[in-house]
């Protein structure tokens, strides 16, 4: 019979440390997906929101007096909403409102708006600042009226900075916390092994 060799402290501590820093890794990884998650669909809905409350307005477009109130009407609905970058534009680009910086929605989003509820959003970066938004078609009800297009952003930047110094500080803590488990899962399998 062969006599097995007896695992080193220093090995089986690194063995350990390893498993600890997979499942911290892991844990921090989900974490920062859930969050993501969240913002996202609290971002979606605000955006849906102000959309309907736009289709709202548009409704009541009916005659060519409604039209030229319409820039206004929208301005009172909207102008609070300081991350809300919007624009509103007719079948060949015109704009009808823009509200927040120009340069905030992108020509390929107002390209390419979806026909129908949800939008699909998009996410992008823009003179130092993310943004998260989407487009969609809105016809309105006066006759032979081309439909809108309706573009609406949110200003993430603060999102954005505070999930990277999450993800710094959740690295961190992950790999000070595998040292700290590594050194004293060897200290205490050395105790163990010895006596």
């Amino acid at each position: 019979m062969t006599a097995r060799p007896s695992a080193s402290p220093t090995r089986l501590a690194l063995g350990l440390s390893a498993a600890c820093a997979l499942l911290l890794a892991l844990l921090a990884a989900i974490s920062l997906l859930a969050l993501q998650l969240h913002f996202e669909s609290r971002d979606r809905a605000q955006l849906q929101a102000q959309l309907q409350t736009t289709r709202g307005l548009l409704t009541g477009v009916d005659n060519a007096a409604a039209l030229a109130a319409l820039p206004a009407r929208l301005q009172a609905a909207l102008a609070d909403q300081s991350r809300l970058a919007v624009r509103v534009q007719g079948a060949l680009g015109q704009p009808l409102y823009e509200q927040g910086p120009p340069a905030a929605l992108p020509a390929s989003l107002m390209a390419q708006p979806s026909a129908a509820h949800p939008i699909a959003l998009l996410q992008w970066q823009q003179d130092g600042h993310s943004w998260r938004g989407g487009a969609l078609l809105m016809r309105l009800p006066l006759d032979g009226a081309a439909p809108l297009t309706v573009a609406m952003a949110l200003d993430i930047q603060a999102q954005t900075t505070f999930l990277s110094s999450l993800r710094w500080a959740l690295l961190a803590y992950v790999l000070l916390a595998t040292l700290l488990f590594g050194l004293l899962a060897r200290w205490w399998l050395g105790r163990a092994l010895a006596g």
